[in-house]
């Protein structure tokens, strides 16, 4: 509480340099958290767009949330999201709260793999709307390269999220097409939905 409200008074936030600190002492490959933060952030302002002053909170923790998302790879590259969230657990974060460490070690556990080992949370939670947005630019990015994405729409829907993008870009990566079907199908298991709409054709992947 100290932290935070001595960088309320300087205008700062104790924790984007707790996040800066993290990234250096984890050895966060900045490219590749960059390349993860735009898209996720730019998924996230097509969700919130209505009102985007309202979800300051959302977009500051999706950003520490992608600057960290890979900090578990210093210990282990198998289940590294299981470590990361291990790590901002139990770690001094100065300028967190337990309460803000928790909820960003769910992001970080919910960034890859099942959704079903996720704590619960009520569906209009917006924690969800995160997660979406980490996990869908992380595994759009998982080449690690600078290849531009292709134009994605993305839209809350009652019972989930669509995304929609070209039918010719997803023919011509079928790994990520792939990779999509699998995604619409762990979210499928929660009881909750990705539509994948290839542009001018009917949703598929569901």
């Amino acid at each position: 509480m100290l932290y935070d409200l001595l960088g309320r008074f300087h205008h700062q936030d104790m924790r984007d340099a707790t996040v800066q600190q993290f990234m250096r002492r984890y050895q966060v490959d900045a490219r590749q958290a960059g390349r993860v933060s735009q898209t996720a952030l730019e998924l996230l302002e097509q969700l919130i767009s209505v009102d985007p002053m309202e979800h300051e909170s959302d977009v500051r923790f999706l950003r520490w949330a992608v600057a960290l998302h890979e900090i578990g790879i210093s210990i282990a590259h198998g289940g590294f999201h299981k470590h990361g969230a291990y790590i901002v657990t139990f770690a001094d974060m100065p300028g967190f709260s337990k309460k803000d460490q928790e909820r960003l070690a769910q992001l970080l556990l919910g960034q890859r793999g099942k959704l079903e080992k996720l704590p619960s949370a009520p569906s209009a939670d917006s924690i969800w709307r995160l997660i979406f947005c980490l996990r869908l630019s992380a595994l759009l990015h998982r080449s690690r390269d600078d290849e531009p994405l292709p134009l994605l729409l993305v839209r809350q829907l009652d019972g989930g999220f669509q995304l929609e993008l070209p039918a010719d870009w997803l023919l011509a990566n079928p790994l990520s097409a792939a990779a999509l079907a699998d995604e619409s199908l762990n979210w499928k298991r929660i009881g909750s939905a990705l539509r994948v709409k290839p542009q001018g054709l009917p949703a598929v992947l569901e």
